[in-house]
């Protein structure tokens, strides 16, 4: 724990493993505690510099949608050895696992590949909708529409996805993604097919286009697949459906698109766009073994983005994290309803619903839970931690109602999954009875006099203090901006 009202300098490291490149970075931070005296502490970055950015390296891969652990954990060991810096030196960080790669069984794998280089981390698979977030944060999306009091979509187009955030003021609002991207079709050095995701195959038949694994490409074709992934791109700008974007969709439209002054494309795409990298020949576009700088020129020549203002991004090729500022609160507060068996829990994202934008009765609470959960990509997953704003004083009726919505919330959880939920006020007790009361068999969590943000990922201790406190760890993830 870093003392109130001091700063300490932390080294941390941010490892972000995709569908197409693999890249790591460690930074110096510098954090301050900026908590009055008696709260739970709440760290600020004060100074961030890159002590080691490492190149872009292509994801070892042992089939077209596996990776190879071994080359990829070597790779991340020659990051360290190349950056002079040894795993016990780097105190925080974040492991984040995105793009097709991270929709696959094999991401477990991945993260225990590189546990010996990953110990008190952040360490999660991404979904479409918080890869969506973490590359607009990544990109200075968010911290751009913070500073202009503006509302800003940012669009992550990497190897195997286009995923778009809007952020207003600097609050998350929404996030869409669909299956477009530079390696949907992956070229050989000769000009032939070397291979065709599903989702581009999908598009290559429905527009009926003589592409196919093991025969030379045509450009005109290519140029029309990449016109097509285009049009959805700009579908997902505009929050819209069309024949073509049902075909790739990875979630609903993008709420909110209409009201964003400013796109901002990001990823390797994104760079290709913004560096105006040329495609006039099979060689060009095949330059990264891909048809990424001709998606780059499909989205310069679209009539729908031309009609946006689009910016470049302040971090393009890569939305990596630094890392991760790391904390650790001391303890819960003394009321908390824990069973001892569901603890330790590592890596809870937290998520903050919001209950005061909802109809006050159990079906409103619930849906205002669910909604919280699908901008994580945890619908039916219990995987999070649940940070409930509640009023100061809070009734019977209301306490009720709100352990009716929770339960109704909970039964949409996986078999086993606990319900975990952290509150500011000192309500955990009478909350994780009434709860369990209606659900008896629910594994249940409440800790309490506990303040977090949205974004933050805290790791759960065993209780202690004969089971009447919980010690708690809170990390941020980290960005260029």
């Amino acid at each position: 724990m870093i003392a109130t009202g001091r700063t300490r300098e932390l080294l941390s490291v941010g490892i972000d493993v995709g569908t197409t490149t693999t890249q790591v970075v460690f930074s110096d931070l510098v954090v301050r505690d900026t908590a009055r005296p008696g709260s739970v502490p709440r760290v600020a970055i004060e100074a961030r510099s890159v002590r080691y950015e490492g190149p872009i390296h292509l994801t070892p891969l042992r089939s077209a949608e596996a990776v190879d652990t071994d080359r990829l954990s070597a790779l991340v060991a020659g990051e360290y050895a190349a950056a002079g810096v040894t795993a016990s030196a780097v105190e925080t960080g974040a492991v984040i696992v995105t793009g097709e790669i991270a929709r696959t069984e094999h991401a477990d794998e991945i993260l225990a590949s590189l546990s010996d280089l990953a110990g008190d981390f952040v360490v999660t698979v991404a979904g479409p909708n918080l890869e969506a977030q973490i590359a607009a944060r990544g990109s200075g999306a968010a911290a751009v529409s913070a500073e202009r009091y503006a509302q800003v979509t940012n669009v992550d187009i990497g190897g195997g996805t286009a995923n778009a955030a809007v952020f207003r003021a600097g609050a998350h609002l929404g996030s869409a993604a669909a299956a477009v991207g530079g390696r949907q079709l992956q070229l050989a050095t000769d000009g032939t097919v070397a291979h065709l995701a599903p989702p581009g195959r999908r598009l290559v038949e429905h527009l009926g286009l003589p592409l196919s694994v093991g025969a030379r490409a045509d450009h005109a074709a290519l140029t029309r697949l990449c016109e097509a992934m285009a049009e959805v791109i700009a579908d997902l700008v505009d929050g819209t459906t069309s024949p073509l974007s049902d075909l790739v969709a990875l979630t609903p439209p993008l709420p909110h698109a209409h009201g964003s002054s400013t796109v901002l494309l990001s990823g390797g795409v994104g760079a290709s766009y913004v560096a105006e990298e040329p495609a006039d020949t099979l060689a060009q576009v095949a330059a990264y073994g891909d048809v990424g700088p001709l998606l780059a020129r499909a989205l310069r020549a679209s009539a729908r983005l031309q009609a946006r203002t689009v910016a470049a991004p302040s971090q393009t090729l890569r939305a990596t994290v630094l890392g991760a500022a790391s904390q650790t609160v001391t303890l819960s507060g003394s009321t908390i309803w824990a069973r001892a068996d569901l603890l330790p829990l590592r890596n809870l994202p937290v998520v903050r619903p919001d209950l005061e934008g909802s109809a006050p009765t159990p079906e409103g609470i619930a849906g205002a839970l669910s909604t919280a959960a699908q901008r994580w990509d945890r619908a039916g997953n219990g995987h999070l931690a649940l940070a409930l704003h509640l009023p100061e004083r809070l009734d019977y009726e209301g306490l009720q109602r709100l352990a009716e919505g929770l339960a109704g919330y909970a039964t949409d959880l996986s078999d086993g999954q606990p319900l975990v939920l952290v509150i500011g006020r000192d309500y955990a007790q009478a909350l994780g009875q009434s709860i369990q009361a209606r659900d008896p068999q629910r594994p249940l969590v409440v800790v309490d006099q506990v303040g977090l943000d949205e974004g933050d990922f805290i790791d759960l201790g065993t209780p202690i203090l004969d089971g009447r406190a919980i010690p708690l760890s809170v990390k941020t993830l980290v960005f260029y901006r």
